[in-house]
């Protein structure tokens, strides 16, 4: 009976006899039969040595130089490894004749995909689909590869005619929750969740579930979305791309506690999002605990002083607290640094009258009125500061632009009315 040294490497391999499997190594290189080796060398592809996958095939590829597929084989070896100028020699020996010449195309396309060549990746997919209209490998490389580079409508129709072939999952991918995300992501809804309704519970991935649930909620069904959301926390609570949206979720719900309560848990989670922190604190606000609103929204700042929106919202709440010299100090501050939004100038035109700074004031309702003149919040609040200022033809012609956008507003209509005479 014939020694089978590979399996015994893989045997130790699996035992974790390192020593007694690069033994078996050397003895199978030396003894087995070519069969047996190359078996070995895809078995030890498949198990991540490929280093020793690599001798292997070029062993046999010594004893067998027109065997075009070992080529192919090492130039896969060659691209995990990162030597692509490697896996192109390989596969610059194919010739157009030989049988492995369409599995080197599509080696091929895997290197220019790797440096980032995409126009070529797709030629040479391209040519090996003219080469093989039929071939469900190369249609199903095709289809990722659109996929891969969001050219979601070139990918659709290739997974629609693998899965009317019957092909429903292809190198562990499923072609039905592809079709579902890839649906997802060109905006139909319907079609998307139609797809991914389809598959099992049990045979969805989290992140299946997890944009299934974000359908679920661009569609309106928040319950269902709030369940599934759930549903993979309980699997994986690191998966901190939820918290926000499941939070979220709930307030749509008013269920601003059940809200909190998860931004919170997604914090525990990850002490570094700068929006759990922010709808936390917005969350917090609206419980009423405006001291915890403000920890948040500083606990913001302080992973990045840069984020514009937690400077706005923790200007709004300063000014809401009356600390106008606070606010004026965090906003003068920012702009100092070119951290600089429209919003800014509105706010420091409030603190600074609140302060009985007029000049200043003045300067920053000034800054402001260009970016907020279709903002009907803040013509009342410019009307308001034309009026404490005696400025009449001001307030009157903010009265007028306010009503050209609320016509309706009977107590404007009267103020103004009040102001011509």
């Amino acid at each position: 009976m014939e020694t089978n040294y590979a399996q015994q490497m893989l045997d130790a391999l699996s035992s974790g006899q390192l020593d007694d499997a690069k033994k078996f190594f050397a003895q199978s290189l030396r003894k087995d039969s070519d069969d047996l080796i190359y078996s070995l060398a895809e078995e030890l592809y498949a198990l991540g040595f490929l280093n020793q996958s690599c001798r292997a095939y070029k062993k046999l590829l010594e004893k067998y130089p027109d065997e075009d597929e070992l080529r192919t084989a090492l130039a896969d070896i060659a691209i995990e490894d990162g030597e692509i100028d490697e896996a192109q020699d390989y596969l610059a020996q194919i010739k157009p004749d030989s049988p492995s010449y369409l599995q080197a195309l599509l080696v091929k396309a895997d290197v220019y995909q790797s440096e980032g060549l995409t126009e070529s990746a797709e030629h040479s997919l391209l040519q090996a689909e003219r080469i093989s209209p039929d071939e469900d490998v190369i249609q199903f490389a095709l289809a990722e590869f659109y996929y891969a580079n969001q050219s979601y409508p070139k990918a659709i129709p290739r997974y629609r005619a693998l899965l009317k072939k019957g092909k429903r999952e292809i190198s562990r991918v499923d072609i039905v929750a592809r079709i579902g995300m890839a649906y997802a992501q060109v905006g139909n809804y319907e079609h998307a969740v139609g797809y991914l309704e389809q598959i099992k519970p049990e045979q969805m991935t989290l992140d299946t579930r997890f944009q299934l649930a974000v359908l679920y909620q661009e569609n309106k069904r928040t319950r269902e979305a709030i369940d599934l959301f759930n549903g993979v926390l309980e699997v994986d609570p690191k998966y901190t791309s939820i918290y926000p949206i499941l939070g979220q979720a709930y307030e749509q719900e008013q269920q601003l506690e059940d809200a909190y309560r998860v931004y919170q848990e997604g914090l525990a989670q990850d002490e570094t999002n700068t929006v759990l922190y922010r709808l936390a604190g917005l969350a917090a606000e609206k419980l009423g605990d405006d001291a915890k609103a403000k920890a948040y929204y500083q606990n913001a700042l302080a992973l990045d002083d840069t984020d514009v929106t937690s400077i706005i919202i923790l200007s709004a709440l300063l000014l809401k607290q009356r600390e106008f010299e606070a606010d004026i100090q965090l906003l003068e501050k920012h702009i100092q640094e070119d951290v600089i939004d429209p919003e800014f100038y509105w706010h420091l035109a409030r603190a600074y009258y609140q302060e009985g700074k007029e000049d200043q004031a003045t300067k920053y309702w000034e800054m402001a009125l260009p970016f907020f003149q279709e903002n009907t919040s803040f013509l009342r609040d410019i009307i308001d500061w034309y009026h404490e200022e005696g400025e009449r033809q001001g307030e009157i012609d903010m009265m007028v632009r306010y009503l050209n956008i609320e016509p309706e507003d009977a107590d404007m209509q009267m103020r103004l009315e009040n102001a011509k005479y």
